[in-house]
């Protein structure tokens, strides 16, 4: 049986690619812009590919932050992706200060000196707690393009990706809430892996 989830359309980023990727991996994508189909939804991916400020916008313009807070109150699990991990944090510094979504503690941040801008390519992860995303005892390869990174504290953590020495929170998670800084849908087999392990995450209730 494939594992449903609602797949938020701010109209950033490949959706397409997440679509497929999903599809691939088993489960039931549903591409939505309305607030109550995302509300009711039994697992839920946030994606994209712009500026904080932008995505924001467009967040605030669907009413993101009250359908999310609907379908973590049913139980359903949420994955941001890339700037989908970035507005679920408190703040980020894109297009000057902007408050974010606000569901995980941390700002958002240009990448340090010292760290090439953009990062793009394959960077191996480190895990540094464990995670629902992540297998025990393995490092996963994943597929980055940023150029800026998620201060995320320690508690809320759960991998990094060391860029020139830097640790980068790679992979995040409080509760119910996971995000990831790369792209699973282009990091071939593990972050398909991931995204299977994000699908069999129980499901909201009806």
């Amino acid at each position: 049986m494939s594992a449903r989830v609602t797949v938020v359309d701010l109209g950033l980023g490949n959706l397409g690619s997440v679509l497929q990727a999903l599809a691939r991996v088993g489960g039931e994508p549903l591409l939505s812009a309305d607030p109550a189909e995302i509300g009711r939804g039994a697992r839920v991916v946030l994606p994209g590919v712009a500026a904080f400020g932008l995505g924001m916008e467009r967040a605030k313009r669907l009413g993101l932050r009250g359908a999310l807070d609907e379908a973590l109150r049913r139980g359903a699990p949420v994955l941001g992706i890339c700037l989908g991990m970035q507005i679920l944090f408190e703040e980020g510094e894109e297009d000057g200060a902007r408050k974010g979504l606000g569901l995980l503690p941390g700002r958002v941040t240009r990448l340090p000196p010292g760290v090439q801008v953009p990062h793009i390519g394959w960077q191996r992860l480190r895990t540094t707690a464990a995670s629902p995303l992540l297998a025990d005892a393995v490092a996963p390869w994943a597929y980055f393009a940023n150029s800026y990174r998620c201060e995320a504290p320690g508690e809320v953590t759960q991998a990094v990706a060391d860029h020139s020495g830097v640790p980068i929170a790679a992979v995040v998670g409080r509760g119910k809430v996971h995000g990831v800084q790369f792209h699973p849908e282009k990091s071939a087999r593990d972050g398909e892996a991931m995204l299977a392990r994000f699908l069999r995450l129980p499901e909201a209730a009806p």
